[in-house]
């Protein structure tokens, strides 16, 4: 089972005319959609807000086929987002967070789980207070028995704090795959080629880095290999959900291959690595042509890559 650990957030989107659409989003949420969409056993563990769009977010994540049994009912309010989509369809997000139910863990809400399960953090829910905290520790525990996959998501209301880097690093070095986009470490680290600060960090503590370049394609690096694998030419609408889909079907594809267990110890090779790239450029890239967070189907996927 992978257990996906963060937050859900109602993105209020562009809708012509001036008005704004809510749909439901936040980036754990949509990779838990799109592994589970993808053929994963796929588990959410959030705090629910007690606000209309709680119902709404536990009904979307069980119509796409993610496990509820680690959502906890909170009596706080759900988090906010304002999206904004430029021409080229690259969306930029303004957050309202304050009190909300999703960064609020504590030690008792969050499952002790078996051996072999895979648990993924990531995105704002693990860098915002209180709740990073626990989060953490909650990982930490079990990393030596499961396998821990982070996916930074950064914007800039995560790295506001003045440990946000500190802690970046640590999660990193905790998790055994990580994913991160361009677009992550240049803002994290403005001054440092993406591609060093990727090698910095496989050095550090992953079996496996996944370093996505939008419509350029993504490359996985690993301790003996470094692999690349171009996009594929699509309309796109706009990005809105992109790098959580890639992180779902990263997921998804590496435990439909009985790859993702043991801590990533078994070595995966060139053409291997190949494929699961391809594999979540496509997801990727299929999102992009809808709008939205509105991850594909496996049946939606392979229809894709047979065009």
């Amino acid at each position: 089972m992978i257990v996906v650990a963060g937050e859900q957030v109602v993105d209020l989107v562009p809708a012509g005319a001036g008005l704004l659409r809510a749909a439901l989003g936040g980036g754990p949420a949509n990779t838990a959609i799109a592994a589970a969409r993808l053929g994963a056993p796929v588990a959410m563990a959030a705090r629910v807000g007690r606000d209309s769009f709680g119902s709404a977010f536990r009904q979307r994540l069980t119509s796409s086929g993610v496990d509820g049994q680690y959502l906890v009912a909170t009596s706080q309010p759900s988090a906010l987002a304002l999206a904004t989509v430029d021409d080229g369809g690259e969306a930029q997000y303004d957050f309202w967070l304050a009190g909300a139910a999703d960064f609020g863990w504590r030690e008792r809400e969050l499952p002790e789980l078996p051996d072999g399960s895979t648990i993924h953090i990531g995105s704002l829910a693990a860098f915002l207070p209180p709740g990073a905290d626990t989060l953490e520790r909650w990982a930490l525990r079990h990393r030596d028995r499961c396998t821990i996959t982070f996916d930074p998501n950064v914007r800039g209301v995560a790295l506001a704090r003045p440990d946000s880097l500190v802690r970046l690093e640590r999660l990193v070095e905790l998790a055994h795959l990580v994913r991160a986009s361009e677009g992550d470490l240049t803002h994290a680290y403005p001054h440092v080629p993406p591609m060093e600060t990727a090698r910095r960090w496989l050095a550090a503590g992953p079996r496996l880095l996944v370093l996505t370049h939008g419509d350029a394609g993504a490359v996985a690096l690993t301790a003996t290999d470094e692999v690349t694998v171009a996009a594929p030419a699509i309309t796109m609408i706009d990005t809105i959900g992109a790098g959580d889909t890639a992180m779902g079907a990263l997921l998804a594809w590496l435990h439909n291959a009985g790859r993702l267990t043991d801590q990533l110890k078994r070595e995966l090779p060139p053409e291997t690595l190949r494929l699961m790239l391809r594999h979540m450029c496509d997801a990727a890239a299929l999102t992009c042509t809808r709008p939205g967070a509105d991850p594909p189907t496996l049946d939606e996927l392979r229809a894709f890559q047979l065009l």
